[in-house]
């Protein structure tokens, strides 16, 4: 469940909610014990989650704008590294991961020897991955409003 933890151990149980915004975080616990159960506490935790999202306008991109804190290239989803061919020989490459959709890991690698030099190769795999950026955006968008779409049909049905 994406922004919900479960926290069991000696002493504590519950549903820990942890958002994200313009750098801060917001977070806050939902105990089993206050809320008559596990099943009830999870409940209220993704209530909370959900209206606090709406309120507060937060929208997430479903890929990572910045890059991890260990990148070294400067930009995310793409690393520079080395692939190990059959015959054992290492090759530097830049390496994009990227997630068409959800639960779905991709990679591609860009070797120096294909492109005249490192720098055309790093500046292939940057491109190839903002191009990825795009489809999934284009795709995250499409699926946001189907839906939408479906759960406005649904509450009318229900009026």
């Amino acid at each position: 469940m994406k922004h919900i933890s479960r926290i069991d151990s000696k002493n504590t149980h519950g549903w820990f909610v942890r958002l994200y915004q313009d750098g801060e975080t917001h977070s806050k616990f939902f105990s089993d014990g206050v809320h008559d159960g596990r099943e009830k506490a999870l409940k209220v935790a993704t209530k909370y989650r959900d209206q606090y999202i709406k309120e507060h306008n937060i929208q997430y991109l479903p890929y990572f704008e910045k890059p991890m804190k260990s990148n070294k290239t400067g930009v995310s989803g793409v690393s520079e590294s080395f692939h190990t061919w059959r015959n054992g020989k290492k090759v530097p490459c830049y390496i994009v991961f990227w997630a068409p959709k959800p639960n779905e890991r991709k990679t591609k690698y860009f070797y120096p020897h294909h492109y005249n030099n490192k720098k055309e190769a790093f500046k292939a795999a940057v491109e190839f991955r903002k191009e990825r950026e795009r489809e999934i955006l284009r795709d995250y968008k499409k699926r946001l409003r189907a839906e939408k779409r479906a759960a406005r049909l649904e509450q009318e049905s229900t009026d």
